[in-house]
């Protein structure tokens, strides 16, 4: 047990319900208990894990699972991975983590399983009755507090399509998805591409007599591994400095710009097919900005090889053995996987905020507080950080949360945390434009930076000298849980030092580490400048990317699209017969169409190649080519 629970509190005591024993509630168990909070961790399932916790019976995880955060973003501050390297933990490797957390700080004693909350209601304005289910018994008890870590996997969000009720076929949702053998030599449309969405529609496609991929829109991609290494080993301070990382749509789309330029000419030089991934990365709109990051890249290699086929248009309606697109395509299935993810709600808490966080989780300080209620009723780990893991996150949550309950830690006043709350959200906003329904997500080093603050353990690089290795360390290497055990209330300097350098940085080529550390250590040196003018002149929202200046086919394949001077081109040729690749054909379809506006009737497979050039011309005021001549 840790030692500062065995010393007498200097506070009163809570008593405090927490609800979960996922991976924030048992950190939130561990932060109360330290804090000498008397804690009843109340869990639906028999074990621990949460959506980790891989039952048979139950939907949630499946099989063959890696995680798309590395080792040392998934462990907690105070419980450091085994493993000497970065790896992607498989799900039940982390159930073994949580496990060796949940023995090392003995929480076992303090959990409830088998245990299902029915409500959470207020009595008066200091206490709340929690109402639950055990061994068929009803029973209610008082408690002082309520932490809610029961995260959001528990209820699909299946999408309203129209005619779904006249398919004749199966829908499943990702949810109830354990491994690809039930699709095995059947014709199968797989809607949304999250994380968990990227590997069902990877295995599906390896059985399949047919695998179609259906998405909006393209989204952004971080590649799992680079040069070796995990992809999140790049998730640094210097990075998120530097232009690397998008603080606004100026750079977002001047960072786009430059990317696809140098793709251009490599493509061009090479006279070689573009890759999935590349032309993906093209499409995508602004890059790291605007919306939640994949970091699950598994499903590229399958448009490779033509066992996924790729639909960059949503599905507009259902027919009895299939499914129309909006671009006027039908595709015959006997199966729709829907990866459209998940429906929050708190429907056994009985009190506004409860609803007001199921539909915008914003709505609390730091995702965690309601300006009214404060310490009494809090949210813990509801966050989708763009890199970086939430353990991270939930952790400092746990920490805050426990110190503000034993009076240790001060809030600001309601009304101050209110006005940072609207804040933060016009912030995210802006930050998030292509998912403003999204409102778990959140950048990773601002919102780990802002509930450091608050608690008052914002690592100072100062706090390493003389260690210049170790400054270095903290500024190129990974930004783990543990820098925030470096100062301030819970500190752990010698452990927390002992991790940044056991982290190290990232394991690659001598060459790559040079032209990373030193282009990001150039750009967060001059990255503040430029902010600082891009403000001034109100730049923020500027658009580098504004395509519409060819007026044909042709123009356009040769000046804008990567790879495209290596095609022959002829007026009589259909679109589609430009590409060996149809996901080529998909995403230069999905470009004329956003980029262009170029109407869907005119990008079936059969349209011609010169209608697209009348359009073309017409939309800039020129003359027809058949008029012309």
């Amino acid at each position: 047990m840790n030692s500062q629970a065995m010393q007498a509190p200097s506070h009163p005591m809570k008593r405090v319900a927490v609800i979960g024993a996922g991976l924030s509630g048992l950190v939130t168990t561990k932060e109360l208990i330290d804090q000498s909070h008397t804690v009843v961790c109340f869990e639906r399932s028999d074990d621990i894990g949460g959506a980790f916790y891989n039952k048979e019976n139950e939907g949630g995880i499946y099989n063959d699972i890696h995680l798309t955060v590395s080792n040392f973003f998934m462990a907690f501050s105070s419980f450091p991975p085994r493993e000497k390297n970065r790896k992607y933990w498989t799900a039940s490797e982390y159930i073994e983590y949580l496990q060796d957390f949940t023995e090392h700080f003995r929480l076992r004693k303090f959990i409830r399983f088998n245990t299902v909350i029915e409500s959470v209601e207020p009595v008066g304005t200091q206490k709340w009755r929690v109402t639950y289910l055990k061994n068929g018994e009803r029973k209610d008890e008082l408690f002082d507090s309520v932490a809610v870590c029961s995260g959001k996997f528990r209820n699909p969000l299946l999408p309203s399509v129209p005619n779904m009720e006249q398919f004749k076929g199966t829908i499943h949702h990702s949810f109830d998805f354990k491994e690809a053998s039930k699709f095995k030599g059947k014709k199968v449309v797989c809607l949304g591409l999250g994380e968990s969405g990227s590997d069902v529609v990877h295995q599906i496609a390896q059985v399949a007599q047919e695998t179609h991929l259906v998405v909006k829109r393209p989204k952004s991609i971080i590649a799992r591994v680079i040069l070796g290494d995990t992809g999140d080993s790049r998730t640094t301070r210097a990075a998120h400095y530097s232009f690397l990382v998008n603080h606004s749509l100026f750079e977002a789309t001047l960072k786009k710009r430059i990317m696809n330029k140098g793709l251009k000419v490599n493509e061009q030089k090479r006279q070689r097919p573009l890759s999935a991934f590349w032309m993906w990365k093209f499409l995508v709109k602004y890059g790291l900005h605007g919306e939640f990051s994949n970091k699950n890249d598994i499903w590229l290699q399958d448009l490779e090889t033509g066992q996924t086929q790729l639909h960059l248009f949503s599905v507009k309606r259902f027919a009895e053995n299939g499914v129309y697109l909006h671009d006027g395509q039908f595709i015959e299935c006997t199966d729709v996987m829907m990866s459209t993810g998940y429906e929050t709600q708190f429907d056994m808490i009985h009190h506004s905020a409860a609803q007001d966080a199921a539909k915008n989780i914003r709505s609390n300080f730091l995702h965690m507080i309601h300006p009214t209620l404060r310490d009494s009723l809090v949210w813990i780990g509801f966050t989708r950080p763009d890199v970086g893991g939430v353990p991270t996150i939930a952790e400092l949550q746990a920490r805050l949360y426990a110190r503000v309950l034993a009076g240790k830690t001060e809030l600001a006043d309601s009304h101050t945390l209110q006005r940072r709350i609207d804040e933060y959200q016009q912030e995210c906003r802006e930050q998030f434009c292509l998912e403003p329904d999204r409102s778990e997500n959140v950048r990773y080093y601002r919102f780990t930076g802002e509930l450091a603050r608050t608690l008052g353990v914002e690592p100072k690089w100062y706090h390493l000298l003389p260690d210049p290795r170790l400054i270095f360390n903290f500024y190129h290497g990974s930004l783990v849980a543990a820098q925030f055990r470096l100062s301030g209330p819970g500190k752990d300097p010698e452990a927390a030092k002992a991790m940044i350098r056991r982290v190290g940085l990232m394991q690659v080529p001598t060459w790559h580490k040079f032209f990373f550390f030193g282009l990001t250590s150039a750009l967060s040196l001059i990255a503040p400048v430029v902010r600082k003018v891009v403000r001034m002149l109100k730049m923020q929202d500027h658009n580098w990317n504004d395509y519409k200046q060819y007026q044909s086919v042709a123009d356009i394949l040769a000046h804008q699209w990567p790879s495209g001077q290596a095609f022959a081109l002829n007026k009589a040729d259909t679109l589609a017969e430009l590409f060996s690749q149809t996901y080529e054909y998909e995403g230069f379809k999905f470009f004329l169409h956003s980029e262009y506006e170029v109407p869907l009737r005119l990008l079936s497979p059969s349209a011609s190649i010169k209608d697209i050039d009348d359009f073309l011309r017409l939309q800039e005021g020129a003359t027809p080519l058949e008029e012309k001549t």
